[in-house]
Order: structure tokens, then C-alpha cells, then sequence
């Protein structure tokens, strides 16, 4: 029995992606996106955008963003709460990755280093193109088997971080329900949704 249990472990670790091959296979996804001539037709953006976030938001975890961005106030917060405020914050993060992936001129990524440690990762990636280089700390999670981003340091800066900083002052100046409303008009919400 113990010998099966050894076997079917290590055929498991086989097939189990890392940190890097989870990343290039999100990659290699978007890029399908992106270089899809039919997608690429005027009449077909929103779906592009769609299956972009789609590609993109299989490999984060919103919840972990979610978290971390907020500090404190999240372990205030009841479980429905917090399911609002993962669903709002999705919603802003989304507008803004698909924004900036749609001006990406797929440069090649480079895939410099990966540390892992107590199921956590960190993966450096660059991207040169004609006119910069940028370095990338990709900072995940395994989350039952997947790695799963929960923050994205760009030449230094970390996303979550930034976030942290802005709500904590939004929730100073104007309370969690005042971050929630910006939140909402981040996402574009329709008046009624707001409402409810």
C-alpha cells in the first residue's frame, strides 16, 4: 500500500505545474488572445476582454489580493462582507490588467528565477521590448495544487502594497463604505447595482 501511495504522489508531482510553468501557461494563453486574428475584428473586443480576463483570472487569487490589500479592516469584516468586497476589487483589477495586457506588444518573457518556500513562491520575470526593460516579482500562493498570484512587483513596486496604501486612506478619510463607493465607480457600476 505504502508503495502505491509513493507511486501515485510521485506520478501527482509529475503533472503538478511549479510557480514558472504555471505562469508561462497563463502566458501562452493570453497570447493565444491576443494574436487571434478573428478577436482582433472591432465587432469582437468585448469577447476579447472577456476571454483576456478569463485567461488572467484563473491565475489570481482575488481572495489573497483581497486580503492583503485591505490589512485590518478585513478581519472585521463578516463573510459576506468580504465576498462584496473580492467581487468589487475583482472588477477593478480586471478593467485595469485587461487595459494594460491589451497594449502589450508581446515582447518575450523571460523567466529569470523562482524561490519557493512554506507554499509560497516568488518568480522574476523580464520583458524587454525596443524601448525599456521591465523586471517582475510574481509573488503566489498554492491554493489546493495551483499556484495562484497574489501580487505582482513591478521594478520594485508592489501592486498590493499600492492598493494598501490607497484604501487605508480612502477608509481614513471617508470609511470602508467610502472605498466601497469608489470602488463602484472604479468598476463602472450602473447607479441601481450601487444602490443595491
Amino acid at each position: 500500500m505504502l508503495a502505491v501511495g509513493i507511486a501515485v504522489f510521485q506520478a501527482a508531482s509529475v503533472f503538478a505545474e511549479g510557480p514558472t510553468d504555471a505562469l508561462r501557461t497563463t502566458s501562452q494563453k493570453v497570447l493565444q488572445v491576443l494574436h487571434n486574428e478573428d478577436l482582433q475584428k472591432p465587432e469582437h473586443a468585448q469577447d476579447r476582454r472577456q476571454q483576456l480576463v478569463s485567461a488572467v483570472g484563473e491565475r489570481l487569487s482575488y481572495e489573497e489580493m483581497s486580503k492583503r490589500s485591505l490589512g485590518e479592516q478585513w478581519a472585521k469584516m463578516d463573510t459576506s462582507q468580504r465576498q462584496e468586497f473580492i467581487d468589487l476589487f475583482q472588477m477593478v483589477l480586471a478593467k485595469s490588467y485587461v487595459s494594460k495586457i491589451e497594449g502589450y506588444g508581446g515582447e518575450p518573457i523571460q523567466y529569470l528565477s523562482e524561490r519557493l518556500s512554506q507554499g509560497c513562491a516568488e518568480v522574476r520575470a523580464r520583458i524587454v521590448s525596443a524601448k525599456n526593460e521591465l523586471v517582475l516579482d510574481f509573488r503566489l500562493v498554492d491554493r489546493a495544487g495551483q499556484w495562484l498570484i497574489y501580487d505582482v512587483v513591478a521594478d520594485g513596486i508592489s501592486l498590493i502594497s499600492s492598493y494598501r496604501g490607497q484604501f487605508s486612506r480612502l477608509m481614513r478619510f471617508a470609511s470602508y463604505d467610502g472605498l466601497l463607493e469608489r470602488l463602484r465607480e472604479k468598476a463602472d457600476l450602473p447607479m441601481q447595482a450601487r444602490a443595491d
